[in-house]
């Protein structure tokens, strides 16, 4: 009856607020109003016509694990990787950001060793430069970068994207050398001929401008003029992974990337639990550059802007 309960809490999370979550599970099911309600305090039991009636209305899978199996069940959106359908991932980004955006608590905690993607979409150039060096296939043929090649409906999508991503509190964990791999790879696709000079310098720049950017949310401790769109900013010489961390009031969900750009997603609490005390565990051996962290956040931030300096140079002696 916990699981039923945690199920009904997961759901609660993905509706709107305006929602009454009784009305709502009793709709989906046909049953009453007071059929529902004890339904969503464990006195009645779901049945499974029921528990699938619920996970396929509002998205949200019904997890079961005996206890005696420490296994986790994640979730993946199968993009070929082949030929990588850009649009299908960001619509898939785009719903997932979207049911936690509309939740009432929410909080994205972030472990990373290369810029979240959220803060480059919001530079077409740079975001297309991404998206395009993503795809093996495209690296692996004698094809030149083009931003044009990227619909207007995928910058629309990634502008939406990051504009999401900016009205959700969150605490991002860089490592050392997070800013150094977007730059080895225009670096790359430069001396390989993917991509123009003239190009190439306006990327670089782009990539200085999100650092910019970055510098803004951490001075002010938030990513836009609403105080409830709070940001926190570390420095961890070493990470394990790159994780996304979602804290509900109720649940949590986990996604880790994995192939590059995709991820893997669940909801196993336990899992969770374990992931948001290795984070915990990673902010207390951190260094802040929020707030008053200025001097930690200048230096990191100088040497993030002289090896775009450096390679602006590169290019231009080339």
């Amino acid at each position: 009856m916990n699981q039923q309960i945690d199920f009904f809490n997961r759901i609660k999370s993905v509706i709107p607020d305006y929602q009454n979550l009784a009305q709502t599970v009793a709709e989906v099911l046909e049953v009453s109003t007071n059929e529902a309600y004890k339904k969503i305090r464990g006195n009645s039991t779901l049945n499974l016509q029921q528990i699938v009636k619920l996970s396929d209305n509002f998205g949200v899978p019904f997890l079961y694990k005996p206890d005696q199996l420490p296994t986790v069940t994640f979730d993946y959106l199968s993009v070929d990787q082949e030929i990588p359908n850009m649009l299908l991932y960001l619509k898939d980004l785009l719903k997932n950001l979207q049911k936690i955006h509309q939740s009432k608590s929410k909080h994205i905690t972030i472990t990373t060793d290369d810029i979240p993607l959220f803060h480059f979409f919001k530079y077409p150039e740079l975001t297309c430069f991404k998206l395009f060096y993503w795809s093996d296939s495209v690296m692996n043929t004698d094809t030149k970068f083009d931003p044009g090649i990227f619909t207007e409906e995928i910058i629309n999508l990634a502008k939406e994207l990051h504009q999401l991503y900016l009205e959700i509190p969150c605490t991002e964990i860089w490592a050392k050398d997070t800013v150094h791999g977007t730059i080895e790879q225009i670096r790359y696709a430069h001396e390989a001929g993917y991509i123009s000079s003239p190009l190439a310098e306006q990327i670089i720049e782009q990539v200085r401008y999100c650092l910019t950017d970055m510098n803004m949310y951490a001075i002010a401790s938030k990513k836009t003029i609403d105080p409830s769109h709070t940001f926190t900013w570390y420095n961890c010489d070493v990470l394990g992974s790159i994780s996304y961390l979602i804290d509900f009031k109720d649940n949590m969900a986990c996604y880790n990337r994995f192939n590059t750009f995709n991820y893997l997603r669940t909801e196993d609490q336990p899992y969770c639990l374990q992931t948001r005390k290795w984070m915990q565990g990673l902010i207390m051996k951190s260094v802040s550059f929020s707030g008053q962290g200025e001097k930690h956040r200048n230096k990191f931030l100088y040497h993030a802007f002289t090896e775009c300096d450096n390679l602006i140079a590169e290019i231009n002696q080339a």
